[in-house]
């Protein structure tokens, strides 16, 4: 079983990389279950606590949590980005502001037209 469970570890692992790439691209995200999930995954570890797989286990684990606490981190940062935007504050990261910054910049005024030295006849 253990073999099978330090793969499903690394599996939620994967899924949250996943989530958080989806979510700082923007698309939505589905984390139903998930919380379910690791519970059931810490309830089996339980079984090998002390044993000679706790270290395998504990690196899985360590790397779940680290890749939760990296959503964790995308979601805080699109949060606070939609906060802004709902408060009409400009947020320069994203892209919306970025290309409105760059298009909304004012061309550089025409140089003057060159004057000729000749006087009219």
């Amino acid at each position: 079983m253990t073999p099978a469970l330090l793969h499903d570890i690394a599996a939620v692992s994967a899924a949250l990389d996943e989530a958080r790439a989806q979510a700082e691209a923007g698309a939505p995200i589905d984390l139903a279950g998930l919380e379910s999930r690791v519970s059931e995954l810490c309830a089996a570890a339980e079984d090998h606590r002390g044993g000679a797989l706790a270290e395998p286990l504990r690196a899985e684990f360590q790397a779940l949590v680290a890749a939760l606490d990296a959503l964790a981190g995308t979601l805080a940062r699109q949060r606070e980005t939609m906060a802004a935007a709902a408060e009409g504050r400009p947020d320069p990261h994203s892209a919306r502001q970025r290309a409105a910054s760059a298009y909304g910049r004012t061309a550089a005024p025409p140089s003057p037209a060159p004057t000729s030295d000749k006087k009219p006849s």
